[in-house]
């Protein structure tokens, strides 16, 4: 893939709407002597600049490579990124948060601190939280077919952009031009069968007089893949686990008071082996017992959504007079998306905590304490597959219109903007009532057991063992609907000039920007999500808004004909609840270009991100856990230091574990630098290495409870385990005491027993990597033998560590193998060749190895290729045959892998080979 941003002068389009109105191509000026080579603007500053490479290093993405390296869509393009570097959630998560939603994650610091741009403007966040946690942005509504090019600036650029670009920016420039009618349309499927899709996309244009515009329409249909589908994924048999550790899932199975299966009997099971597709056994689990089960109901569940949406792209533009142009882009786009997580399951509970909690009855039909287990409820049951999908339909809509010119004869350039971007979700979940389930399996309670003190119920066994009709799984079962809206509101007005005033060795460039915004992000869950009226569903929610604005200004100066400083400062200030956040970046950078073909670079920057309003207003949040009573453990049975789990009668006792916002957050900062340079020692060949270091302080983390309940013990102790003196009456101990609820000491039953742990989220962590990128890319002309372009991209992390909380140990995200699944390093390649109507596209990728599932070591690096090969009829219709994933390479796996499905789902993915078949056809337009 071509990711030198010096062919960028070669490229046909603007990036910002904030770029001269009468700006051309770079490429139009190719006699260097006599012509004044034209300006464009790059990601990273709002300066035009003639030169594409700059200070801090940009890498380029353009339309062509999306095409020929066999790319369907954005999350494509950025899981290709060697800088992508986050274990990230995906399409494959189909019932964790933020399902349908994809993100992107520079250099493996979190989706939130990686800026989205569309055409230099900011888009509204994904209206729920990544990993119930904080805001980012959703790229799977941004059409990859209408995108002119992706350019990705590392490090951070909140002195240009403000708050979140933190470990880089990527921005998204449409396509602003038609050249007549264009239809294209792409078709494929898997060789093993799923995740068939087709898209459409019809892009045009329209001009008359002094108005001019672009639009087009994407629609895609894409069907899901199911777990079934691949021989790999379809049973609990799958596993690479000891036959002796596979066991099938209990889909009756009934519970003794010593967590042992009641033997149901064969003839039981034998009865039950039509249901969940004829799989049902007479199941045996070492140490457990018989029941009835299935190994193959874990494959029912979908590896990729089935989604249908229209993306609509559309830009105008009206020349008043030279100086003055009016301006409207609008992007819009409407998503469903269905994926299946798993079959229902139930467990008779009781509610306690603030959830429903599997809890043992006394039987009064069999005398004895028992537990029903019914995991999972059969497709039959169900009623099939539709029922139980999980969808979503998401309407995003985002525009930007205003006026932009020049004054004082084009010397400057100015644009003022209003924006507003909103994205709108419903997301129906099945769900089960913990109650209904309990009265139709259980009865009702007949009181409770004076022995053990658990509720009596007559439950013949008769009445488990009979499945249950499609009605009395209706009765009790219901969608689980949330209604989640996010919004942003933006004015801005930006300035810039080429020549400020001139120095002897060149003109100084300026710019500067001012913007005022208001953001919402409103996570609105269905009320009985939020009290553990569902089994093992739990929501929570979060309503909040902010205000924003902020100031900034750009210089350029030549201080040599070989030497160019530049700098950028802005201030920002947010204001949410009663508090408010301001925050001064700036950054620095030089051009050192002893040689027309070689420049060195370096740039340092400051950044920060404004406490998101996730973090700032989470619901009260809880479900069951446990933990350790420190309190209890070290002032009664102090002998069971230091593990006091495994040895103090207090070492694991249950309780509420509440999680909620916190209005008090502070910004979190970072730091960066870049070192590198560009060099081009012949014609087409050109080689980047760049150097970075990001350094991220105070990074919000939510408290663990663990934490909450050591420093607890402190402070009503007076001292630390080591006998450190603590204030009962410091402020830190005066906030954690609240946190820590505790049944009265005089209290009849349970006294000073734990009911509830409160966790906040504060700013506590940093993060600092470092590493190297080095891009090469060579163009031969090879005469008769037609066209070869040759192209390489690596980035070698040396190194990652971050410390959660202050006082803890630091830790190297790449030495800590079980808990941080990341590669050390990521590489793309590609040889591409044209001739006449022919070209031909091989694309690989390479991902550094990846820890095993025991997190003991290290396995070897994986590669997966795409290859293309296109016809061109003539200068209107053309055809491409694309097939990804080209050896159909499995998933990485290795025999520690016994986590369903088996294989690490961050990094790979088991839809193996597919085919595609893409036509084009241009209406109109130059021949």
């Amino acid at each position: 893939m071509k990711r030198n941003a010096l062919a960028l002068a070669a490229m046909a389009a603007l990036a910002f709407s904030t770029a001269p109105a009468s700006a051309q191509d770079a490429s139009q000026s190719t006699d260097t002597s006599t012509q004044k080579l034209e300006t464009i603007q790059v990601t990273g500053s709002r300066i035009p600049r003639a030169q594409i490479e700059g200070p801090a290093p940009v890498v380029t993405i353009t339309a062509q490579d999306i095409l020929r390296d066999g790319f369907a869509s954005v999350a494509d393009i950025m899981s290709s990124l060697t800088q992508n570097l986050g274990a990230l959630d995906n399409n494959q998560y189909t019932g964790g948060f933020s399902v349908g939603a994809q993100a992107v994650d520079l250099r493996g610091l979190g989706p939130n601190h990686t800026l989205v741009l569309i055409n230099g403007r900011r888009i509204a966040d994904w209206p729920q939280s990544y990993g119930g946690d904080s805001n980012f942005t959703d790229i799977s509504s941004i059409p990859a077919s209408m995108i002119e090019r992706v350019e990705i600036l590392s490090g951070s650029a909140s002195a240009v952009y403000g708050s979140d670009a933190i470990s880089g920016v990527i921005n998204f420039i449409m396509k602003r031009h038609a050249d007549g009618t264009t239809i294209d349309y792409r078709v494929g499927g898997t060789e093993h069968g799923g995740g068939g899709s087709q898209r459409l996309q019809i892009f045009s244009g329209w001009d008359k007089g002094d108005f001019s515009s672009v639009f087009g329409l994407e629609l895609i249909d894409k069907k899901p893949l199911w777990a079934y589908d691949r021989d790999f994924t379809d049973s609990r048999l799958d596993s690479p686990a000891p036959p002796s550790k596979i066991y099938a899932d209990p889909v009756w199975g009934i519970l003794d008071e010593d967590e042992n299966y009641i033997d149901p009997g064969k003839a039981t099971c034998d009865a039950l082996a039509a249901y969940d597709k004829g799989t049902i056994v007479y199941a045996y689990r070492k140490n457990w017992g018989n029941y009835c089960g299935s190994y193959a109901d874990i494959g029912y569940g979908t590896l990729e959504n089935s989604r249908k949406a229209a993306n609509f792209w559309g830009s105008a533009n009206y020349r008043v007079s030279d100086s003055v142009n009016f301006y409207l882009d609008l992007m819009a786009s409407t998503s469903h998306q269905e994926s299946y997580w798993m079959p229902l399951e139930w467990q008779n509970c009781e509610k306690l905590n603030g959830d429903c909690t599997p809890t043992p009855f006394f039987n009064q039909a069999t005398g004895q304490i028992e537990q029903w287990q019914r995991r999972y409820f059969t497709i039959e049951e169900n009623g099939g597959f539709k029922p139980g999908m999980i969808r979503n339909i998401d309407n995003a809509m985002t525009f930007n219109t205003g006026i932009k010119g020049t004054l004082d004869d084009g010397k400057w350039n100015y644009d003022a903007t209003y924006g507003h971007s909103q994205n709108q979700l419903e997301q129906k979940w099945p769900a089960l009532v913990a109650a209904k389930a309990q009265a139709l399996y259980l009865g009702p309670s007949l009181g409770v057991d004076p022995d053990s003190g658990l509720q009596i119920y007559n439950a013949p066994y008769s009445r488990f063992y009979t499945p249950l009709t499609v009605a009395q799984f209706r009765s009790i079962t219901r969608d689980s609907i949330d209604n989640d809206k996010s919004r942003a509101d933006t004015l801005s007005a930006t300035i810039n000039t080429t020549e400020l005033f001139s120095l002897p060795a060149g003109p100084v460039g300026f710019a500067a920007v001012a913007e005022y915004g208001t953001q919402y992000f409103g996570l609105k869950a269905d009320p009985l999500s939020l009290d553990g009226s569902y089994y093992h569903l739990h929501n929570t929610d979060a309503i909040g808004s902010r205000s924003h604005a902020g100031a900034g200004a750009e210089f350029s100066a030549p201080l040599f004909s070989t030497l160019t400083l530049t700098g950028a400062g802005r201030f920002d200030r947010y204001e949410y609840s009663d508090n408010s956040s301001g925050k001064f970046t700036y950054a620095l950078g030089l051009e050192f270009r002893p040689l027309e073909s070689l420049l060195i670079r370096g740039s340092y920057g400051t950044g920060f991100r404004a406490p998101d309003l996730s973090y700032l207003y989470a619901g009260m949040s809880g479900s069951s856990s446990s933990g350790t009573d420190y309190y209890r453990c070290r002032r009664d049975e102090p002998d069971t230091a230091p593990d006091f789990i495994d040895d103090c009668s207090n070492g694991d006792v249950p309780y509420n574990g509440r999680s909620v916002g916190n209005t008090n957050l502070k910004n979190e900062t970072s730091k960066s630098f870049t070192g590198g340079f560009v060099w081009s020692p012949a014609r087409g060949l050109d080689f980047t290495v760049d150097y970075y270091n990001i350094r991220l302080k105070n990074e919000v983390e939510y408290q663990t409870s663990d934490l909450i309940l050591r420093e607890e013990a402190d402070c009503r102790l007076g001292k630390t385990i080591d006998g450190t003196p603590v204030d009962i009456n410091s402020g830190l101990c005066q906030q954690v005491l609240t946190q820590v609820v505790r049944n009265p000491a005089n209290a009849a039953i349970n006294p000073e027993q734990i009911t509830s742990v409160l966790v906040l989220p504060i700013n506590a962590a940093s993060d600092r990597t470092s590493g190297i990128d080095f891009n090469a890319h060579y163009a031969l002309e090879a005469g008769r033998w037609g066209t070869f372009g040759f192209n390489f991209g690596y980035t070698y992390v040396i190194n990652h560590k971050i410390q959660l909380f202050e006082g803890d140990q630091v830790t190297n995200e790449l030495t800590d193998l079980y808990d941080y699944v990341i590669p050390r390093s990521k590489a793309n390649y590609s040889v591409n060749w044209s001739k006449d109507a022919f070209s031909a596209t091989l694309y690989g990728a390479r991902l550094g190895g990846l820890p095993n599932y025991d997190g003991t070591q290290r396995l070897g690096p994986t590669f997966m290729y795409n290859a293309s090969l296109g016809y061109r009829f003539n200068e209107r219709a053309s055809v491409s045959f694309i097939v990804n994933n080209l050896f159909d390479t499995k998933p990485g796996r290795d025999s520690t892998w016994t986590g369903y499905p088996y294989y690490s789902r961050n990094w790979f993915n088991a839809v193996g080979r597919a085919y595609f078949v893409e036509v084009n056809y241009r209406f109109g337009g130059k021949d």
